[in-house]
């Protein structure tokens, strides 16, 4: 578990480090940092709609154990499926992250 840090672009640093070591889910996020689920959610909501972080569905239907068991679900354990973040339907998504555009090089 890491120390919060304290600015914000620190923090979405850190969730997308979570997620690239292979946290499964928001809830998975928030131990892996240390972070609240409300600043958890918050950060991937934020790089899903900047785009560092790409939703792709996974198909299927909902997790038997409900949202709290769902990759999708949000950090608090309440539904991601049918949150303003999600642009699919119904059911698990893919949280990827999406690489940076190339930034020109000055001479």
């Amino acid at each position: 578990m890491t120390a919060a840090p304290t600015g914000y672009p620190n923090v979405l640093r850190l969730v997308l480090s979570a997620i690239a070591e292979g946290a499964g889910s928001r809830a998975g996020v928030a131990r892996h940092t240390g972070l609240s689920a409300e600043v958890v959610d918050a950060a991937v909501d934020h790089l899903v709609r900047t785009g560092r972080l790409v939703t792709t569905p996974l198909g299927g239907g909902c997790a038997t154990g409900g949202c709290g068991r769902c990759p999708s679900g949000r950090a608090d354990g309440a539904a991601g499926c049918g949150a303003a973040h999600v642009e699919v339907g119904r059911g698990p998504v893919a949280l990827t992250i999406a690489a940076r555009p190339e930034r020109p090089r000055q001479a």
